[in-house]
């Protein structure tokens, strides 16, 4: 599964914050340095570019990457190829050296 990003819940709590600002998206949109058809696509779940995420995660004090979906590793979708997490790649003990 590849990395991702959860607009919908952003979109949720930008629009929650944006009605309880009562200023107008416009009003809004000019103080966070987006469009109010950037605010409009994110509030209805919609991608838009990395700076105007950062932009809006900036004006609701949260982390960008809050939203962030990491991908998931092949072994844990049942792909069956794990990660190596060992610590040496070597395959004989110091002892047989």
């Amino acid at each position: 599964m590849l990395a991702g990003y959860d607009y919908r819940e952003l979109g949720k709590l930008l629009r929650a914050r944006l009605e309880e600002d009562g200023r107008g998206w416009r009003v809004c949109a000019s103080d966070i340095g987006v469009s109010a058809s950037d605010l409009s696509r994110i509030c209805n779940g919609q991608s838009v570019s990395a700076p105007k995420v950062i932009a809006v995660c900036d004006w609701l004090k949260l982390s960008f990457r809050a939203f962030y979906l990491p991908p998931r590793s092949r072994a844990a979708s049942g792909n069956g190829c794990a990660m190596f997490h060992g610590t040496s790649t070597e395959t004989g003990s110091l002892r047989d050296a």
